[in-house]
């Protein structure tokens, strides 16, 4: 009997075993799920040789008895199974095991991608919120706006009284800076009034006399001969708004929802200082608003109440809204009411009516004369003034409207009606706050279905993707 190489007794091939006549014979081996030959030397020396060559706990030399078979000892590769059950069942087990495995990988991996995505809904919504209340810069910058055009209304229209046709004064007594809520500077608003065919202008911020003095200064100093501007403030609460003009200081005004003792005070106080009380805007304060059913101004007195309290006149044309019930009133006491017109400029637009006046001079001492001698009348364009220029665009709105529009968009999973602001740090309005839970319900079910369906696609691509470059691996290897 032919003795082992020296290969053989150091374990060099574990699976070799020695015949009787001295040939090497290999058999062929199955471990677990695949088939293990002997003839690729390495693979199965791997598996049960230790790293000097030896099978695990046997000694140098010796024929270990699993270099046979693995099985249960009747012979052949794949043998039957030993006690604890046979190979492919162990498969199967493990195939259960793993596929439970990925399912649950798969669960917690949705639930993650959920929460991300909630968490970061939730952050937009805690950054566009308050960035939509706290006011987004204006998509145009009216600081450069430029106004080169020039207006002759007496060119095409005539006074609405026909036999008031000589005037020299077209008057806009109302307009606003930025000085309170207008978006021009006094010295815009002067060129764009000038530019609308006006030669006075009434500037009447919300609660201060300010921007009508900072505006009459310049107007002193650069169009003296162009353009008069007079003093004045709109007294702004939740029961009216009235201009009070001809006054060079401001009047303290509270509180929102004054009396109607209160509101004679103010007309005593302004008749007091030299100036005029006119009530403006009575169909816009008059307008029912919604959901709460009641008048934009609440409790607006009548004109018959302000007529009795000692106002001046109305406001019978605002913006392009005439007033034909105040129009009346006023004819049936024109013996003690006048009539003007206001734009109420917030931002520059059409102009719509010119109250006309025919003054001795354009100072304002002349013009406030024959507004008290109620010897006025107006021109009239119902459809408005056509030059009207866009301002350039915002470098800042184009910055922050991205978060305000989100804000915006979450606002609309709820109606929140907070009414007419009184310009006194309140609202006229209890807030009203109705939130959609249907919609919300529906937005947070199309987000589950939308994060499915992009995971379902993902999954799908990555497959698609690995199974292209596993046959790109297999045709580079044929080719070698």
């Amino acid at each position: 009997m032919a003795k082992p190489s020296n290969a053989a007794q150091h374990g060099d091939s574990s699976s070799m075993t020695i015949s009787s006549g001295g040939s090497r014979q290999y058999p062929r081996h199955r471990l677990s799920s695949g088939l293990i030959d002997s003839d690729n030397g390495s693979h199965m020396s791997s598996i049960l040789n230790d790293n000097h060559g030896n099978i695990a706990g046997q000694p140098v030399g010796a024929i270990p008895e699993t270099s046979r078979t693995i099985g249960n000892g009747n012979g052949g590769g794949g043998g039957g199974g030993g006690p604890e059950g046979t190979w492919p069942e162990m498969d199967a087990e493990r195939r259960r095991k793993r596929v439970s495995r990925q399912l649950l990988r798969g669960v917690l991996h949705f639930v993650k991608v959920t929460v991300i995505a909630i968490l970061v809904i939730l952050i937009m919504v805690a950054i566009g919120i308050p960035v939509n209340d706290n006011g987004v810069p204006l998509p145009g910058d009216y600081t450069k706006m430029e106004f080169d055009w020039q207006l002759d209304p007496r060119s095409y229209l005539t006074p609405f009284n026909t036999s008031f046709t000589d005037y020299n004064v077209l008057l806009d007594a109302h307009l606003h800076t930025t000085y309170s809520d207008g978006v021009l500077s006094p010295q815009q608003a002067i060129e764009f009034s000038l530019a609308n065919g006006f030669n006075a202008i009434i500037v009447s911020d919300h609660q201060t006399v300010a921007g009508s003095l900072a505006a009459k200064e310049y107007a002193e100093q650069h169009f003296a001969d162009r353009i008069t501007v007079i003093t004045a403030m709109e007294y702004t609460c939740c029961r009216i708004h009235m201009n009070l003009i001809g006054i060079n200081e401001s009047i303290p005004v509270s509180p929102p929802f004054p009396s109607d003792a209160e509101l004679q005070s103010v007309i005593n106080k302004v008749h007091d200082m030299g100036g005029m009380v006119i009530v403006n805007h009575i169909p816009w304060s008059n307008t029912t608003l919604l959901p709460w059913d009641e008048a934009r101004l609440p409790d607006h007195p009548s004109r018959e109440q302000l007529f009795d309290w000692g106002v001046d006149g109305f406001e019978v044309v605002n913006q392009g809204v005439f007033d034909l019930r105040t129009y009346q009133f006023i004819q049936e006491h024109s013996d003690k009411l006048v009539a003007l017109t206001g734009s109420d400029m917030h931002y520059p637009g059409p102009s719509y009516a010119w109250t006309t006046i025919n003054a001795q001079n354009k100072s304002a001492e002349s013009i406030l004369d024959e507004i008290r001698n109620r010897r006025t009348s107006f021109l009239l364009d119902a459809s408005g003034t056509r030059p009207v220029q866009d301002p350039p665009y915002n470098p800042d709105y184009f910055k922050y409207a991205p978060w305000g529009l989100v804000g915006n968009y979450f606002y609309g999973y709820a109606d929140r009606d907070r009414g007419q602001y009184s310009f006194q740090a309140s609202f006229c309005q209890p807030q009203i706050v109705t939130v959609h839970h249907a919609m919300i319900g529906w937005f947070f079910l199309w987000l589950l279905i939308a994060i499915l369906v992009l995971e379902i696609l993902y999954w799908c691509f990555r497959w698609l993707f690995l199974l292209v470059a596993r046959k790109i691996r297999a045709r580079r290897s044929r080719h070698r």
